[in-house]
């Protein structure tokens, strides 16, 4: 019997954690790809229960929502095909049915943005009639037993039909581009959030056909990936869309300068002279109705005129006037002093007393003693 002289050594064994360590980071990396390609799918089921819930609805918001459930079909039926290959061939058909219909449903969407009058019955035909010729076909010709008819004619059917809505729907939102543009170039990117939803709206259904129709040459689950991030860019360029549009909500709409002055002419006899500051339950209502305007308007005069908000006008008016006190008679207590200059609360007129001199009213006092003596 001949034994080897073979003698292993620590280099050649390999320990059952080194040997997990590939398995384990391939799990991770299946499981964060099935998360980020799942997690639009999700958020979209969420954004289209959203718009079928809200009050006022209009009709771009159904067909959104419309949309956007074509379009969770079809994703969703990707990642689960990508990770179970072995998926019912039902299902498979219901993804490419649905896959005919985003094309349609995008184009009577940004026809309801751009031209509403024009989204009639007539226009209906074209969703309802490629739901019905779809529906015929995998009646007639189910994909259990037709797989070669869906896996490459209807495949490439239905990608070609969603390039021709996606041209179409190009054509609608030209003015909206050309919109866009011009606001570009004048660096004012206000534009109202519904065009800018719509814009967005068409250039993910574009990325996502192109991932799609480019899949066999990169990876099936590109687009599942692509409808997460866009989805959340979409979502992202519509909130800063409505911050923006809040931003500039009140801009360039201050009151003319005649009607400011004869506002500032009838307030100023009411704060100097009946200090109708020192009213601690003083409200924006009663001094407009005293001012024979309505409270609106004296908002809007108090905000963009004066540039500040009606809290911080009382306060800057009660503060002079506890600075003038508690210089006029150092035997007067902050309490007092508080209390007579229209607060409530002591904590409050130290802490407002604080905001605006930067220091506490026993300070501000010494302050004003100390300059005394050295001069």
């Amino acid at each position: 019997m001949v034994y080897s002289s073979y003698n292993p050594t620590t280099t050649d064994i390999v320990s059952p954690a080194t040997m997990a360590a590939p398995f384990d980071n391939a799990l991770m990396t299946t499981q964060l790809l099935f998360f980020f390609s799942a997690l639009g799918v999700f958020n979209a089921l969420l954004l289209i229960g959203y718009l079928l819930s809200k009050a006022p609805r209009s009709l771009s918001d159904v067909l959104l929502a419309c949309l956007l459930t074509m379009l969770t079909i079809r994703v969703g039926k990707s990642v689960f095909f990508y990770f179970s290959p072995d998926l019912a061939k039902i299902f498979l058909q219901l993804g490419l049915s649905a896959c005919l219909l985003i094309g349609p449903f995008l184009y009577l969407y940004c026809l309801s943005v751009v031209r509403p009058a024009r989204v009639h019955k007539y226009a209906w035909a074209n969703v309802l009639l490629p739901m019905l010729a779809i529906i015929v076909i995998g009646v007639i010709y189910p994909y259990q037993s037709h797989a070669a008819l869906w896996g490459h004619i209807l495949y490439k059917v239905v990608n070609y039909v969603w390039l021709l809505y996606l041209v179409l729907s190009l054509l609608q939102i030209l003015p909206l581009l050309h919109q866009a543009r011009t606001k570009a170039l004048q660096k004012a990117f206000s534009l109202p959030v519904a065009h800018t939803l719509c814009l967005s709206v068409w250039l993910g259904c574009a990325v996502i056909w192109i991932a799609y129709f480019t899949g066999p040459y990169t990876s099936y689950i590109s687009g599942a990936l692509s409808f997460s991030l866009i989805l959340y860019l979409s979502i992202m360029m519509v909130m800063l869309a409505r911050r923006e549009r809040r931003q500039n909500r009140y801009q360039d709409k201050k009151i003319p300068e005649d009607d400011a002055a004869a506002i500032m002419a009838r307030l100023t006899p009411l704060m100097t002279g009946e200090q109708l500051f020192l009213n601690p339950n003083l409200t924006l209502a009663q001094l407009a109705k005293r001012l024979g305007i309505n409270t609106s308007r004296l908002s809007q005069f108090i905000n963009d005129n004066l540039n500040m908000s009606f809290t911080h006008y009382l306060n800057e008016k009660r503060i002079e006037h506890a600075k003038s006190l508690l210089l006029s008679d150092e035997s007067l207590s902050a309490e007092y002093v508080a209390d007579i200059s229209g607060y409530n609360s002591l904590s409050t007129f130290y802490s407002a007393f604080k905001k605006f001199t930067g220091t506490t009213p026993a300070k501000f006092r010494q302050q004003a003693s100390d300059k005394i003596s050295e001069a």
